[in-house]
């Protein structure tokens, strides 16, 4: 053995005694020679942590799941359509009230992409949202100082009932509420209780305790008899959100007759 030899032998052993850690060279073949090592094959390993910050992967074939404070964010809101593949993001904690009414990905209407990713759900222009539970609409009217207004939406297949109120002269709807009306009117709350039976005009009222709905979005309109503040119809395209589940409520219909108005 040459000198240069035995002293990379001794500095190697000196470094292991000492529990440092020691790089061979390719090529130097290490004590055993040869380009492996001994029964080595020349081939390095290496191992990632994903502590680096790393997004995992989603969705499509790479059979990934999220955790339950992540969902599943598909580029260009594709869904994993095409067996695209997501990476996992973190979930919103707070969403803005606005509710102009999106798809997500499960087919499920939500207010806006951020409470949809709050849920756990990517959202897409392309995916079909389920339709909006039918119901059975009816108002009633009657003057006074003032006017009221009251919407009926009774959802058999949900047995639930949804009730608008709107009031004229009113000065202004409360906070939350984004709903275009006809001049002096407003919508000034919309409550859901379960019981679809009793949901009419001169009905009994619903069973179950009222949940007032948080916030709105949407438009009112009438058929003003002669000018007046009297409605003969009115037409409802309006979602409300609510603090308990579902999240959402919608009503939708044209030409509702008003009981009372017109008469």
């Amino acid at each position: 053995m040459n000198h240069k030899l035995l002293g990379s032998v001794l500095s190697i052993a000196l470094l292991a005694a000492c529990g440092g850690s020691v790089d061979i060279p390719p090529g130097s073949g290490g004590a055993g020679g040869g380009d492996g090592g001994a029964g080595g094959d020349g081939a390095a390993t290496s191992a990632t942590s994903g502590s680096g910050g790393a997004s995992v992967a989603c969705g499509a074939r790479s059979g990934g799941i999220c955790s339950a404070e992540e969902f599943c964010d598909f580029p260009d809101d594709s869904c994993g359509t095409f067996d695209t593949e997501g990476r996992c993001a973190a979930r919103p904690e707070v969403c803005p009230a606005d509710c102009p009414g999106v798809c997500g990905c499960d087919g499920q209407f939500y207010c806006n992409a951020c409470s949809a990713q709050q849920a756990g759900v990517d959202v897409s222009e392309t995916t079909s949202c389920l339709k909006p539970v039918g119901g059975d609409y009816a108002a009633t009217y009657w003057a006074g100082g003032l006017d009221h207004l009251v919407v009926y939406k009774a959802e058999p297949e949900t047995d639930q009932c949804v009730t608008l109120y709107a009031d004229a002269p009113a000065e202004s709807a409360p906070e939350g509420f984004d709903v275009a009306t006809p001049d002096t009117w407003a919508v000034t709350r919309i409550e859901r209780t379960s019981g679809a039976a009793g949901c009419a005009p001169g009905e009994s009222k619903p069973a179950g305790e009222a949940v007032r709905a948080m916030g709105a979005i949407g438009s009112l309109s009438m058929d003003l008899s002669g000018g007046t503040s009297m409605p003969c119809t009115l037409d409802v395209d309006i979602t409300a959100t609510f603090p308990t589940e579902p999240a959402t409520a919608l009503l939708r219909a044209k030409g509702v007759a008003v009981n009372n108005g017109c008469l």
